[in-house]
């Protein structure tokens, strides 16, 4: 279901000032970033790049969505320990959504910004009781109380694992998939916990997810998104990395905390440049561009990594200047650099690491 521009006006403008600030105490209805979804041609080939190149370990645990799901599709799903959040890397096997996305979007798209929210039904309601009518994966009215049965896979058989769903209208999200879930004691991941433990984990001192960067053509726009209907705290900064390559400049950033580990979302708005223009127009409003890890020393990891025969970039076909491993931010100090988008499955992956404590971005915004 599409709102068209009048319709989302009146809900900004009338439900906005009231209903979103009435509802904002209730930590029953709070969405929680719990993981992101990469979409993956094969999700075992994708979560060995992950383990060989950054340290990730998958979790042992299999689970999936049986093919003939009416709304789904059927998919095969693992988790990624990014040492910081989850990656669920989600392969589809039969027609559906999650297919059309792969066809869309392609292999190692970032499709999803996933949340949980403690109340299920009640968060449904005030979004309907706000004017916005949650719907499903396929874009559609939401059917069967949003309900999803997936499958982990327990000694060798299929155990059913219920969770429940419901996805932002596309419209109200500006572009971005995000979906607000629920599970029962048997869903998938109260069964991924159980199954974890610290000898199993991504070693603390191995790189760490740090954000997600969403693309943003109107940036106060999409922080309405996150500020007033999810709620999320929003950080008075407004600069980041330069991005030549996207037309992005180290001001007009909004940074909004994900949930209560430190995890980040940052919107991003490309300029009036060429390559600010043209990246909106490849990649689109709302596209989730980019995963975001900090590494401890850009400089070994760049050497660990050359001598596998990985030359990290400036970004989407652009070689570092020569001599140089890594970007600087001459205000703040950081470095950063990207992973080569043709050796990474097809994910974003930009490196950094810390600048000086007195004027280094992220220290800036970690502080309280």
């Amino acid at each position: 279901m599409k709102l068209g521009k009048t319709a989302m006006a009146l809900i900004w403008a009338v439900f906005a000032p009231l209903a979103f600030t009435a509802s904002i105490k209730d930590p029953s209805t709070q969405p929680s970033l719990e993981h992101l979804a990469v979409w993956a041609v094969d999700v075992t080939r994708t979560a060995t790049f992950l383990q060989d190149t950054l340290g990730w370990r998958l979790h042992p645990m299999v689970f999936g969505v049986p093919d003939d799901n009416p709304v789904y599709g059927g998919m095969d799903l693992r988790f990624v320990d990014a040492n910081g959040l989850w990656l669920e890397l989600v392969q589809p096997t039969a027609d559906g959504p999650g297919m059309a996305f792969l066809k869309e979007k392609g292999n190692g798209a970032l499709v999803e910004l996933d949340f949980f929210v403690q109340d299920f039904d009640r968060n449904v309601a005030q979004m309907k009781a706000r004017g916005v009518e949650v719907i499903g994966m396929d874009g559609k009215p939401m059917v069967g109380n949003g309900l999803l049965q997936e499958y982990v896979m327990v000694d060798g058989k299929k155990v059913v694992a219920d969770e429940r769903l419901a996805y932002l209208p596309f419209d109200l999200a500006r572009g971005t998939s995000i979906e607000m879930g629920w599970e029962y004691p048997n869903g998938a991941v109260y069964v991924r916990d159980a199954q974890w433990s610290p000898a199993l984990a991504t070693p603390r001192d191995m790189p760490r997810l740090d954000h997600v960067v969403v693309l943003s053509q109107d940036l106060e726009a999409s922080a309405k998104v996150y500020s007033d209907v999810l709620r999320l705290p929003r950080k008075k900064l407004a600069r980041g990395l330069r991005r030549d390559w996207l037309g992005v400049g180290d001001r007009g950033h909004a940074w909004f905390q994900g949930n209560n580990h430190g995890f980040w979302i940052e919107l991003v708005s490309p300029d009036k440049s060429p390559a600010g223009q043209a990246a909106l127009k490849k990649f689109g409003d709302g596209n989730i561009m980019e995963l975001v890890v900090e590494v401890a020393d850009m400089d070994a990891f760049h050497d660990r990594l050359l001598a596998r025969g990985i030359q990290l970039t400036a970004g989407d076909a652009t070689p570092l200047p020569t001599g140089k491993k890594s970007l600087e931010m001459k205000s703040s100090g950081d470095r950063y650099a990207y992973l080569p988008l043709d050796q990474t499955e097809g994910m974003r992956i930009l490196l950094f690491q810390r600048g000086p404590g007195g004027t280094s971005i992220y220290r800036l915004r970690d502080r309280t």
